[in-house]
């Protein structure tokens, strides 16, 4: 009996390989592709960064059983504020930061694809965060016939999720087709207090002009609000578990969990076009808009007569009566307030003559980012904010002179101009395939500040030549060769142009420092198989970097801030694996994937006057070894899914002084469908599971410290450590969804 072709309702056909773990693939450079017939398996609060946790080059760690916070994403070693994430043709890596916060961006019922290119990006990409490669999320085009689909989900932690969807359909002869949809999502902070809240909605327009020609409308909106919780050390984890987290009492001053709060919503929206000029010429165009506002809580202890705005001493009344006395302390609301305005355009042009093929293009974007610590009363009632936000309201601290205080207020002002020039030269009858490609990418940022600090006004002009080459040559109708070679390269974080001062007391928290672009090249080797059956790729890869930038994960005014440095060179090199069929015994799709990675740092890093010896030491979050293994049963009707994911262990500190235990994921899938039962098409109730045993265990490295215990410098000084943080597996969830459409 062979398994079903149908299209159901949520998008899954029963075909696609390894149960759309794996496609084939035609670029010359390693790419690894989830698409819908995995996505619509998972729990549908699954994000775009959730779903490649299989895949052979990355690992994810969720903060939440759901994906609701998000996740932290690992590429080949490196973190996920390396990789230039592209959302529908948008740039959706933190201008400033260079994260990625996959909460913000689709609904998982709504997602087709994401594609992994770790180690190179295409020629076209418009990033500036890229060096561990890049990734590519894509929402569903709307169906031609008029349709609806609805899905409700309910499961442990009280989580309840709602979201209805609407397609209209081709209307009349225009080639116009949309849908819109929404969705809300509730769910309690699974360790402690608090609750997590996202409102979403997604919506798509495509006009269709000719054969190979059409042009899209793309907008997604976000709402959330998120409970942050208290990370461990590996000693405080050996004994609490995943206790010890934030108090429920605001008695208990710093520790109480409304000063933990993520509040923000976004709207990320483009136009991609496509248009064949004829005589050979095919136009791409981009242009996007990213808006963006909110807050990461934190709270400070603060006297009067000690209170600052940036470097200058401000006079604030902050317990009401009228008067400054040195003798008053408050418990004040200091959180990091962020508003993002950015958008830009990506224009190119292909032109094809004979066997070439010339590829030029534009990107460029401008953005504004504000960076704020508004200071603010603690509200009398319950002893949390009185608005998550703390930049308005009533209980807004002022100074003396009537304006709001403010501990640090910045702008940074970036501009980015990336011209690309490329060709591509088709041999042998298409079997050998030339590229080589040049993108100039030219940053300008500029930073002001509006509360008195040392320097208001700093900036840094950026310029990278990045050249990248590659050949594939088809050895039969079954298998191909290739080879790569990319540049690739992160700008520095705008945070390393200012200074952070404390609000109580004026000290200086954080400092200008001249952290430098980081640089990486990368050659890949690769070999790919596909027939009727099986479909598979193995792929060596090396990079060197150099300027290789560290973040640090900080608390400043008792919110998290991310620090960064540049720690000298880094080799990675390795192999990647995977291998998916398509049905086999009827209805089984397996799925298998693994990765050896061998990441060390290249020399001894500066600290504190003295070099840390950390020259050969391994780097830090790069696990040895990953495998993984995906199995799909799908008769129609009755549905499986299984997923398994091992993570060797993985260094926490520079010096590998502290080490964390290597683990295994697990997610399971059952469901039942029907076909069309009334007007109600492919209705059916799924039920997700992950962490079946319940187990407690360290699932990444939150924030790396150089050291744990005391070491001796290259120079004799001894280097004091600290301990690092990790975040925690979720225990056991289990979710029921009923979906159908109509």
């Amino acid at each position: 009996m062979a398994a079903p072709s149908h299209k159901t309702s949520n998008g899954v056909t029963g075909q696609q390989v390894g149960g759309g773990l794996i496609r084939r693939e035609t670029r010359a450079g390693t790419i690894q592709t989830v698409t819908r017939d995995f996505i619509a398996k998972q729990s549908p609060t699954a994000n775009p960064v959730q779903v490649l946790a299989l895949e052979p080059s990355a690992y994810i760690a969720l903060m939440d059983p759901y994906g609701i916070v998000g996740g932290n994403m690992y590429l080949r070693g490196l973190p996920g504020d390396q990789i230039g994430w592209i959302y529908e043709g948008v740039p959706v890596s933190d201008i400033g930061s260079g994260g990625f916060y996959a909460n913000q961006t689709s609904d998982g019922d709504n997602l087709q694809q994401v594609s992994l290119m770790p180690g190179s990006v295409d020629l076209s990409t418009p990033t500036v965060a890229a060096a561990a490669g890049s990734a590519y999320a894509t929402l569903r085009d709307p169906s031609h016939h008029r349709e609806g689909y609805v899905n409700m989900t309910y499961g442990t932690y009280n989580l309840a999720r709602g979201l209805i969807r609407a397609d209209t359909g081709d209307i009349g002869h225009s080639g116009v087709r949309a849908f819109a949809s929404f969705s809300y999502t509730r769910a309690n902070n699974w360790r402690g207090p608090g609750t997590n809240m996202r409102k979403h909605v997604d919506f798509k327009l495509v006009k269709d002009i000719a054969q190979h020609s059409h042009t899209s409308l793309v907008m997604s909106y976000n709402d959330n609000t998120l409970q942050f919780s208290r990370w461990p050390t590996a000693s405080e984890f050996a004994r609490y578990g995943a206790g010890n987290d934030l108090s429920r009492s605001y008695k208990d001053g710093l520790g109480y969990h409304l000063y933990a709060l993520d509040a923000f919503q976004n709207l990320v929206t483009s136009a991609p076009t496509e248009l064949d000029l004829g005589h050979g010429l095919h136009f791409h165009d981009t242009p996007y808009l990213w808006w963006g506002s909110g807050s990461i809580g934190g709270a400070a202890l603060a006297t009067e007569g000690a209170t600052y705005s940036g470097s200058s001493p401000v006079s604030v009344d902050l317990n009401g009566d009228g008067r400054i006395s040195s003798t008053t302390s408050q418990l004040i609301y200091t959180p990091n307030y962020y508003s993002y305005h950015r958008a830009g355009n990506n224009a190119s042009l292909d032109w094809t003559a004979g066997k070439n093929t010339l590829t030029f293009g534009w990107w460029y974007e401008w953005s504004r980012m504000n960076q704020a610590t508004p200071v603010s009363r603690i509200n009398p009632v319950d002893g949390g904010p009185e608005n998550i936000y703390g930049d308005y309201g009533p209980l807004i601290y002022r100074t003396s002179s009537g304006r709001k205080w403010y501990a640090s207020d910045y702008n940074s002002f970036t501009q980015i101009n990336m011209l690309y020039l490329g060709d591509r030269l088709s041999l042998l009858r298409d079997r050998l395939e030339l590229k080589a490609g040049l993108r100039a990418a030219m940053v300008s940022r500029g930073i002001d500040s509006y509360v008195p600090v040392s320097n208001d006004r700093r900036g840094q002009n950026i310029f990278e030549p990045l050249p990248q080459v590659s050949a594939r040559y088809v050895l039969d109708k079954h298998s191909e060769l290739y080879v790569l070679g990319v540049t690739n390269f992160r700008t520095t974080n705008n945070s390393t142009l200012f200074e952070l001062y404390s609000p109580a007391g004026g000290s200086l928290q954080t400092a200008p420092s001249t952290v430098k672009p980081e640089y990486s090249i990368e050659e890949e080797l690769g070999y790919r198989y596909h027939d009727d059956l099986i479909v598979g790729e193995i792929s060596f890869f090396n990079y060197n970097f150099t300027n290789r930038q560290l973040a640090l994960n900080s608390y400043v005014n008792g919110a998290l801030t991310p620090m960064t440095l540049n720690a000298g060179g880094q080799t990675s090199r390795g192999v990647d694996l995977q291998i998916g069929t398509r049905p086999i015994l009827h209805h089984l799709r397996p799925y298998a994937s693994f990765e050896y990675l061998d990441a060390r740092i290249d020399n001894n890093i500066p600290i504190d006057g003295d070099l840390l010896p950390t020259r050969g030491k391994r780097a830090v979050s790069a696990p040895k070894y990953q495998a993984g293994l995906g199995l799909d049963w799908d008769d129609g009707s009755f549905f499986a899914n299984l997923g398994l994911k091992y993570i060797g262990a993985q260094y926490a500190t520079l010096v590998n002084d502290e080490k964390m235990p290597g683990y295994i994921n697990n997610n399971v899938t059952l469901g039942y469908r029907l076909h069309q039962t009334g007007f109600l098409h492919s209705p059916q109730v799924q039920i997700n599971m992950q962490n079946m045993i319940g187990s407690i265990y360290r699932n990444a490295v939150y924030a790396f410290t150089s050291n744990t215990g005391t070491v001796r410098g290259i120079y004799g000084t001894n280097i004091a450590g600290s301990s690092p943080l990790y975040t925690i597996q979720p225990t056991f969830a289990i979710s029921v969804s009923l979906s159908t459409g109509f």
